[in-house]
């Protein structure tokens, strides 16, 4: 009975010191708050390893998704928007603490792991919260603080993914068997709890927009896990998309020779989901069940929008359809995340509601994290001072300026001590560690000319002042922000 006092009181102890860190980052997030009048509401529908080439109106023709397809006719679309990588196997998290934090991904790397730290932060919803917005979540969260130190109100709190079995793995065999079935209930994932999650994300925020005041403007962060594995779906979305009717990516090999020591090998979690090496129907397969789950992820963002109209709410609404990571599903002989090609590197970014441009594209580089400061802009509001690592790319969303705004010169991307990338224009230099006492192997792509990557230009002679400039300019990169990685091209 003593212990059980002693670790109560330490749970309330822990419960008062949160509270009072919490109350500290409102209080410090932002100067003077502005009136509140007339200022838009923000819903963020924020996605889980969706690639940035998973929207029908964006160039899909295989895939379905008549309401993104919507939200891509109603505002305007970014076809290069970029996560900076991640420091292990789960890229979302520092996506997400990135996003979050307003810090560069090495400068938030530490901070998963002290959560006093993260909550002293001037985290997202607080900065919101300290201007007047009512803040909410519903979803996943995966960031190393209670959500409910940044938000006001708080929703179905989701881990970084469903819970899977072990026969989701490995898949198809080799002679084409199966035993595990998407839209099998019994096997728990988005279906545990009885609702599939995507579907239980949308009713939470249709309840949400029927009951947020009409006086005070809303950040609603609406945070889905699909279209994550274990990538489950009702029958008739997976119907949709009989496997032998899905193109393989141009790029298909069996396996990707430098998969292992680049940090992606087979044992990786996320490489695990099919067998290796990785046969044409296995990926056809997994990129059948993807596309199935962002269809109906796509029917549930519907819905909100609909009850968004239905509530009067969309003329003064900032929409953003955003995802935290891509995927490789088949691209390169990859299953994941953890790679730096562009399929994992890119992520979709769609933003419509007031004063942004209708069926309008950008080309321009900018990372998922600008959104932050953007919004903030777009909303008339203050970023907090302390964050300064991602900037706001409002000016490109002026009705026709187009291309003619320049913004970043370059993106870079990083994983663990294994990878790094810079993209400087159409050119794209990448680097994968060779292994202990090797060294590293270079790649040099136009990702304009060749989307796909399948030209490794890092050894034509004509390219090589490029590959030089690329290099030193990716060293630049790194000492800038602080990458603890010491590269010697």
């Amino acid at each position: 009975m003593k212990e059980r006092g002693v670790t109560e009181q330490r749970r309330c102890n822990r419960r008062a010191f949160l509270q009072a860190l919490g109350a500290a980052a409102v209080t410090a997030a932002v100067p003077e708050r502005r009136s509140v009048a007339k200022r838009p509401n923000v819903l963020f529908l924020y996605t889980d390893d969706q690639t940035f080439d998973s929207i029908h109106a964006l160039g899909n023709n295989e895939i379905q998704t008549p309401n993104m397809d919507r939200l891509v006719a109603r505002g305007t679309a970014f076809r290069n928007c970029y996560n900076p990588g991640g420091w292990h196997g789960a890229i979302c998290v520092a996506s997400r603490t990135m996003l979050n934090t307003g810090l560069f991904l090495w400068e938030a790397m530490p901070l998963e792991k002290e959560p006093r730290q993260l909550a002293m932060q001037p985290l997202w919803g607080n900065v919101w919260r300290a201007q007047g917005y009512l803040t909410y979540l519903t979803g996943k969260w995966h960031v190393n603080v209670p959500p409910k130190l940044c938000f006001e109100k708080v929703e179905h709190v989701r881990p970084g993914m469903p819970k899977s079995v072990e026969s989701a793995y490995l898949r198809p065999k080799p002679d084409g068997s199966d035993t595990w079935s998407p839209y099998d209930k019994s096997l728990g994932g988005h279906w545990e709890g009885g609702t599939h999650w995507a579907e239980v994300g949308a009713n939470d925020a249709i309840a949400f927009l029927k009951e947020a005041p009409r006086d005070r403007p809303f950040f609603a962060y609406v945070a889905f896990n699909a279209p994550h594995d274990p990538r489950q779906a009702p029958k008739e979305y997976v119907d949709l998309y009989p496997p032998e009717k899905i193109a393989l990516p141009k790029n298909f090999v069996p396996e990707f020779p430098a998969a292992k020591t680049m940090g992606a090998p087979a044992t990786l979690r996320d490489e695990r989901l099919a067998p290796t090496p990785r046969t044409p129907h296995a990926v056809q397969v997994h990129r059948a069940e993807y596309y199935a789950l962002i269809s109906y992820l796509d029917a549930q963002i519907g819905r909100i929008l609909d009850a968004l109209r239905a509530e009067g709410l969309e003329e003064n609404t900032l929409v953003v359809l955003a995802g935290d990571n891509g995927l490789s599903v088949g691209h390169h002989g990859l299953m994941g995340k953890q790679n730096m090609f562009e399929p994992s590197m890119k992520v979709p970014m769609v933003l419509a509601g007031p004063g942004i441009p209708k069926g309008e594209q950008r080309s321009a580089l900018v990372y998922l994290q600008d959104l932050r400061p953007t919004l903030f802009a777009l909303a008339g509001l203050q970023e907090d001072a302390r964050v300064n690592a991602f900037r706001s790319f409002d000016a490109l969303l002026k009705p026709g300026t187009g291309e003619t705004i320049p913004f970043r010169r370059e993106v870079y991307g990083a994983y663990m001590r294994k990878q790094r990338m810079l993209r400087r224009g159409p050119w794209k230099i990448t680097w994968f560690f060779g292994g202990r006492g090797k060294p590293g192997i270079w790649g040099l792509y136009n990702v304009v000319e060749d989307p796909d990557e399948c030209r490794n230009l890092a050894n034509d002679p004509a390219q090589q002042q490029r590959v030089q400039v690329l290099k030193q300019a990716l060293l630049d990169e790194m000492r800038r922000v602080h990458d603890p990685l010491k590269l010697d091209a």
